[in-house]
């Protein structure tokens, strides 16, 4: 009996570190086969909640069967062995098996069904591997399962997540994926070994040990299935170079005789862009009377940075965000554009544009962004009102900061006109006046108040004075793009326009056009619905939460079903809420530090330390039913949302700084969060299991998948986009505020759920 408990709780643990190694593993593989995009990261956590719920719930309602839950618990660890290096190979050959080109923006329906559906095998294991054991655990007559067992399983399992986190922050991100796989299945292939050995299946129990032995050795020993399986995500291309780094990937694919530069499977360009360098740097630094302080934020080394040293500028600083670009990508580029990198001249940093801000001191003439169009929150946040603040106190009295964004001039859909008209109306609420220079990109040059206003008759001039030939931007061409009808036309409808709404990074409104703009070239009809949702009142979303939660509890019938039916309410509205408070805490960290990929593992393992904490709290205290203590969880919940609400509204309006130490401060309120819906926990079992008649014993833990699910997706896509951090926070208080009014004044419920 002991022995069995002890394989148990080891079973939990590995279940938990197993659990935020893969997560966090697969998120990385996602964003780098579907764009890196937040939505796709949304739709991961949505899908691995959701089908470890289903795992749980069908785990509850197969009580009876041939096999023992001990059994069943062991099956469980080894199939997860085997399934998370094939789910690897299925996101890395997402695009061969869709038919979608490298680099493409892949159609979103077909990419987050594959997603949804690639992810189901792993994870429903994962869900039935934690009912089973819980219910081994038990050792009671069915029927009659423990809510003190299932929450001492639940926490056990929490400790292995922060396990994970804290192992995969500070030393597997920097591993090979398949090195990592190797670890889970060890750790998962060794538990279901120690699980046959314990009922005496010698051959099984063999058979497992050499599986060990084989298959960790296979994936340890031959380091070319990395570079094979990472060829599976760019189809019709070679892959030249491929670089895990702690800010993702980067790649280096052949096609003919062009190479192409890819991070985290965003297509930054090729090794030579003549063409889009010279539109992106001579209007600026021609508009400049003397630019000889030169700032070039992003992608700069395949062109970009050659097309500036041509006006003779004293001193160019150059930001690019992973050391691999161009480090180990240079050898792809050019004579003469790896000469332009050792100019001396040239100073190279690599940091984060914010983080970069924050520590020079000094100004510029002309600023440069080469930054991909805002299709993530990553990116968008180097699109606010926030980020020009701080590129226009970088800016000297006469400095001029440019930037691009693709568009489409002749046929301006009405997402464009957003999204265009979102980025002008943001440079406007910053730099004292904006010009725009559209055609299939449009460039956006923004001057200080001291600048000159950019003429091309004096820019033609200097060209000629700086005695700079280029081969696309001709004499004729730069007039025309500052005096053709587009010019006047585009302008007059970005000043114009209903929809211009400034981008904050209190409210990403620029993200969210350039994801309808992305939907809108697939499925049109669904952009306009996506469109719609601006357009309806926050009071109405409200509405529609509290009575989406309200009508479930409002049902009559038996009172102990209706305690059941409370008890899952309650857990599914702390699991939407705990990972509602993820997506805005890791949104948030994003927008302040950037480079979130390395540090996703912390804050998970800081959410789920918290969740622990108030697990082992609650088990602590006085069994029973507890309805008061789950009604004092939801209103602590409730008061904790709108005190973060209201700090969040100090923090946008002033502005502030932030320091790296602050990092600690996100993680803070991630564990101060995970106390909560961990505390939740138990109280929300010994509710459902009041006087022995709980049924289907993974039913609670799969309320909690299921609601965090919901808030995955919900959060992510909609909540924070169209309404904003600050309203998101306003309505998971009154969310939980409500529940509690529900769990302190039903008194239907049974004499004994007082």
């Amino acid at each position: 009996m002991a022995a069995m408990k002890k394989i148990l709780g080891a079973s939990f643990f590995i279940l938990g570190i197993s659990s935020l190694i893969s997560q966090v593993l697969l998120i990385r593989e996602f964003a780098t086969s579907f764009y890196g995009n937040e939505l796709f990261i949304g739709g991961f956590l949505f899908a691995w909640l959701f089908w470890c719920g289903v795992g749980s719930f069908w785990a509850g309602k197969s009580l009876a069967g041939k096999t023992s839950f001990f059994d069943r618990a062991g099956i469980c660890q080894g199939l997860v062995a085997l399934l998370l290096p094939l789910e690897v190979l299925a996101v890395r050959a997402s695009r061969l098996l869709l038919g979608q080109m490298p680099g493409a923006v892949p159609d979103l329906v077909p990419s987050l069904i594959y997603g949804f559906l690639s992810l189901a095998p792993l994870c429903v294991v994962l869900g039935l591997q934690f009912s089973f054991a819980v219910r081994a655990r038990a050792e009671v007559p069915e029927g009659s399962p423990s809510a003190r067992d299932a929450g001492r399983a639940y926490l056990v399992e929490t400790w292995g997540f922060v396990l994970g986190g804290v192992l995969f922050s500070l030393f597997l991100v920097r591993l090979e994926a398949f090195a990592v796989v190797t670890l889970v299945i060890w750790m998962n292939l060794g538990m279901a070994v120690l699980f046959m050995a314990r009922q005496k299946n010698k051959h099984l129990g063999i058979w497992l040990s050499a599986s060990v032995l084989v298959v960790g050795t296979f994936l340890w020993s031959f380091g070319s299935l990395e570079s094979r399986t990472a060829q599976l995500r760019f189809p019709s291309e070679k892959l030249q170079l491929f670089v895990n780094s702690i800010h993702g990937s980067v790649g280096v694919t052949q096609r003919g005789k062009q190479y192409n530069f890819y991070q985290n499977g965003v297509l930054l360009g090729a090794a030579r862009e003549t063409q889009e360098s010279e539109y992106l740097v001579h209007f600026p630094m021609l508009a400049h009377p003397r630019p000889k302080e030169v700032l070039l934020l992003g992608t700069a080394f395949n062109g970009p940075l050659l097309e500036v040293l041509k006006h003779g500028p004293a001193s160019v600083h150059e930001v690019e965000l992973d050391p691999a670009l161009p480090g180990d990508g240079e050898r792809f580029l050019s004579r003469d554009l790896r000469e332009a990198l050792r100019d001396p001249r040239v100073r190279i940093w690599t940091a984060d544009p914010r983080a970069f801000f924050r520590s020079y001191g000094g100004k510029f003439d002309v600023i440069i962004a080469n930054l991909p169009d805002p299709t993530s929150v990553l990116i968008n946040r180097n699109d606010t009102v926030e980020f020009f603040r701080s590129v226009n106190a970088h800016l000297k009295p006469d400095g001029l900061f440019a930037m691009r964004l693709g568009f489409a001039p002749d046929y301006v859909t009405p997402e464009l006109e957003r999204l265009g008209g979102s980025v002008y109306a943001t440079l406007r609420s910053v730099f004292h006046s904006v010009r725009v220079l559209p055609e299939d990109t449009i460039y956006y040059l923004a001057m200080t108040e001291g600048a000159e206003d950019p003429d091309p008759a004096r820019m033609v001039r200097r060209m000629r004075d700086r005695h700079i030939a280029p081969a696309f931007l001709t004499e004729a061409c730069l007039r025309d793009r500052f005096t053709n009808d587009r010019v006047e036309r585009v302008s007059s409808l970005f000043e114009n326009m209903l929809w211009k709404v400034k981008n904050t990074d209190a409210r990403p409104r620029s993200y969210y056009f350039a994801f309808l703009r992305w939907l809108s070239q697939f499925h049109l009809g669904a952009a306009q619905v996506f469109f719609s949702l601006t357009q309806v009142p926050f009071t109405v979303l409200l509405a529609a939460g509290l009575l989406g939660v309200g009508v479930p509890l409002s049902f009559s019938g038996d009172p102990e079903k209706k305690r059941r039916r409370l008890a899952l309410v309650s857990m599914g509205t702390a699991g939407f809420s705990l990972m509602a408070l993820e997506i805005i805490v890791i949104y948030l960290f994003q927008v302040a530090f950037g480079n979130l990929y390395y540090r996703l593992a912390f804050l998970l393992a800081a959410f789920m330390a918290g969740t622990g904490a108030g697990t082992w709290t609650a088990l602590r205290g006085k069994q029973g039913p507890g309805r008061f203590s789950l009604a004092v969880i939801h209103m602590i919940g409730a008061v904790y949302f709108l005190l973060l609400m209201q700090g969040c509204r100090i923090f946008f309006d002033r502005g502030l700084l932030l320091q790296d130490w602050h990092q600690w401060v996100f993680g803070g309120i991630a564990a101060l969060g995970g106390v909560f819906a961990g505390a939740g926990f138990p109280l929300a079992n010994g509710l459902y299991f009041s006087e022995g008649k709980g049924e289907r014993p993974g039913s609670v833990y799969a309320a909690d998948l299921l609601g965090a699910s919901l808030g995955a997706l919900l959060t992510g896509g909609f909540l924070v986009p169209v309404w904003g951090v600050v309203q998101t926070l306003i309505f998971l208080g009154a969310l939980n505020g409500f529940v509690a009014l529900f769990l302190l004044f039903r008194k239907d419920l049974g004499r004994k759920d007082i």
